[in-house]
């Protein structure tokens, strides 16, 4: 499955591999209806570079995407391997410790709309404490929501709202010790509880 940044929603998908090179992938609607389709293959070199000179497995996928009523026209795609996790596609924060993964989307989701709207008590709400945060003269131990509250402009800067806003708080990176928003921004546990905020 995938989802457009702007919608979070899934989107199924259902595949297959040809002569090891190449790949179709068919993109259904809710009522399993095959909407469009990702035509490609997976280059031995990397045709931007991300990968210097090295010689490519699967890291790298390109192609055309397209309607399947063909109304549109073909538009290129360039995807590319940013981080692998375990998991499974059922259960992809379970190497947090994770059950469901639908509350952890749905928190990240709540927290990350908060953040943007500067909705101190939603995101307040979402902590699990006590956690630490930065300050100008240091570290700070926050123990409740009322503190946290007290000190959100000090914790929530500009450039670290925008940073907020700039990540995307679904099929985020999960490792043992946490889930992660953005680029360690934000990190949730395993009950969707924000653990971590890294405002420095």
């Amino acid at each position: 499955m995938y989802c457009y940044a702007s919608q979070l929603m899934n989107i199924t998908l259902r595949g297959r591999i040809f002569d090891a090179s190449r790949f179709v992938i068919d993109v259904f609607d809710s009522s399993e209806r095959s909407i469009g389709r990702f035509d490609g293959e997976f280059p031995a070199k990397d045709p931007r570079g991300k990968f210097g000179d090295s010689e490519l497995q699967c890291e790298v996928m390109v192609g055309s995407w397209y309607a399947r009523d063909r109304s549109s026209e073909k538009l290129p795609f360039y995807l590319t391997l940013e981080s692998e996790t375990g998991g499974t596609l059922e259960n992809r924060y379970s190497v947090a410790g994770a059950a469901d993964d639908k509350l952890i989307d749905r928190n990240a989701q709540r927290f990350w709309e908060a953040v943007k709207r500067g909705d101190k008590y939603t995101v307040a709400n979402l902590v699990k404490y006590p956690i630490t945060i930065y300050t100008k003269k240091g570290y700070k131990k926050i123990r409740n929501a009322g503190s946290l509250i007290r000190n959100y402009d000090v914790i929530f800067t500009p450039d670290y709202v925008d940073a907020i806003s700039k990540a995307i708080p679904k099929n985020m990176f999960v490792r043992d010790q946490g889930i992660m928003l953005g680029a360690g921004e934000v990190w949730f546990g395993p009950d969707g509880k924000v653990i971590t905020l890294n405002n420095f």
